[in-house]
C-alpha cells in the first residue's frame, strides 16, 4: 500500500491516475468500502514507514507524496493517526531547512490544505451562530462586560506593538475569576486550551515567520501559501491568532514593497486574508507600513499602463495592478480605514 500511495502522490498526472485506479481495485478485492477507510485502518502502517523515510535524506520526498496522498483521500478522523508524524516533519524541517524546506513546505501546505477542510468552515459557521445568541438572546453580566473591555485594552497594544507580560495577563484574566468563579473558570480554560489541529496551525505558522526571508523566491512563495491556510485555521483563536500576526507583520511588509512582482503579488493575497480575520487589528500598522508603499506604486505606474497596448495585460506587472486596485477598496473596508 505504502509504494501504491506514493504513486498516486506523484506529479505525473498518467501516473497518479494509474495509481488512484489501483487503490480502488485494493479496495474492492479488501472489501473496503472506500479509500479513506483503507487508509484509515492501515494508517499505523503507513505512518510507521512514513517516520522511518524521513529520517532518511533520500526517502524524504517519498515520504511526503504519501502522506499528501493520505491527507487528500481521508477525513478529520485521520488526524490523531498522524498528527505525530506532522511534528516529525516539522522537526526535520527545524534540522534541514536550508537545503530541504521545499519538500517538507510542501507537505505541510498539504496538511494546513486538508486542515482548512476539515476544520475552517465548521468553525466560521460556529462563531457566525455564537454572535446572534450571545446578543440577542440574553444579558450581558457586568463581568462580561469586564472582561470583553480588557481583551480589547489588550489586543489594542499588542496591536500598537506593546506586547503585555504574560505575568500582567494572568492577572487580568484572574479579575473576573475571583468574582464569578465557574463560569469564568470553564471560559478561561476554553481560551487556553487549543485544539489540536489550531495548535497544529500555531507550530506551522511560526515555520512560516522564519522562512518568509528566506533566498529562495520558490521556498518564498510556498511559505506565503501556508501562511495564508494557517491565519484561516486560527481564525477563531483570536487570542492567538493576533500576536502572531503582530510576529509575522515585519517580514511580510518586506515581502510587499521590496520583493520580486510574483512575491508582492502573493503576499498581497495573503494582507487580505489577515486583513479579513483581523479586521481593525492591523489598520494603524496597514496605513502606516503599506498603504503609501502601494499608492506611490500604483501612480508611477499609471503613466506606463495608460500608454500600453493590448499585450501589457499579459505581463506580471499589469496582473500586481489588477490584484491592488481589486483589493484595494474591500481591504481598506474591512480595516475600517474611514474612521
Amino acid at each position: 500500500l505504502y509504494p501504491v500511495l506514493e504513486k498516486a502522490g506523484d506529479k505525473t498526472l498518467l501516473i497518479s491516475e494509474t495509481a488512484l485506479g489501483t487503490l480502488a481495485d485494493i479496495c474492492e478485492a479488501c472489501a473496503y468500502e472506500s479509500l479513506q477507510s483503507l487508509i484509515n485502518d492501515n494508517s499505523d502502517y503507513l505512518v510507521n514507514g512514513i517516520s522511518l523515510s524521513l529520517r532518511q535524506l533520500a526517502h524524504q520526498s517519498h515520504a511526503s507524496q504519501v502522506l499528501d496522498t493520505m491527507l487528500r483521500h481521508s477525513d478529520a478522523s485521520l488526524l490523531p493517526l498522524v498528527e505525530d508524524v506532522i511534528q516529525d516533519v516539522l522537526s526535520a524541517l527545524d534540522q534541514s531547512y536550508s537545503n530541504q524546506a521545499a519538500t517538507f513546505l510542501g507537505v505541510l501546505h498539504s496538511v494546513m490544505t486538508a486542515l482548512v477542510q476539515w476544520f475552517g468552515s465548521s468553525c466560521s459557521e460556529e462563531q457566525r451562530q455564537s454572535r446572534p445568541v450571545s446578543q440577542g438572546q440574553r444579558v450581558l453580566t457586568r463581568h462580561e462586560v469586564q472582561r470583553f473591555f480588557l481583551d480589547y485594552v489588550r489586543q489594542k497594544q499588542i496591536a500598537e506593538g506593546n506586547l503585555p507580560d504574560t505575568e500582567e495577563e494572568e492577572e487580568a484574566a484572574e479579575v473576573p475569576v475571583l468574582a464569578k468563579p465557574e463560569p469564568d473558570n470553564s471560559a478561561a480554560e476554553g481560551e487556553a486550551a487549543l485544539p489540536s489541529h489550531a495548535e497544529l496551525a500555531k507550530a506551522v505558522l511560526e515555520r512560516c515567520i522564519h522562512l518568509l526571508s528566506d533566498r529562495s523566491l520558490r521556498v518564498r512563495l510556498k511559505v506565503l501559501d501556508v501562511l495564508e491556510l494557517c491565519v484561516t485555521v486560527l481564525h477563531p483563536h483570536g487570542n492567538h491568532l493576533l500576536p502572531m500576526a503582530h510576529r509575522v507583520w515585519p517580514a511580510l511588509v518586506t515581502r510587499l514593497i521590496s520583493d520580486d512582482p510574483l512575491a508582492v503579488l502573493r503576499a498581497f493575497k495573503v494582507l487580505c486574508t489577515l486583513a479579513d480575520k483581523c479586521g481593525d487589528f492591523l489598520r494603524q500598522r496597514f496605513s502606516k507600513d503599506v498603504l503609501p508603499k502601494l499608492t506611490s506604486s500604483l501612480l508611477s505606474q499609471a503613466p506606463a499602463s495608460a500608454r500600453a497596448g493590448p499585450m501589457y495585460t499579459h505581463t506580471l506587472a499589469f496582473k500586481l495592478q489588477l490584484a491592488v486596485l481589486q483589493g484595494l477598496g474591500s481591504l481598506c473596508e474591512k480595516l475600517d480605514m474611514g474612521k
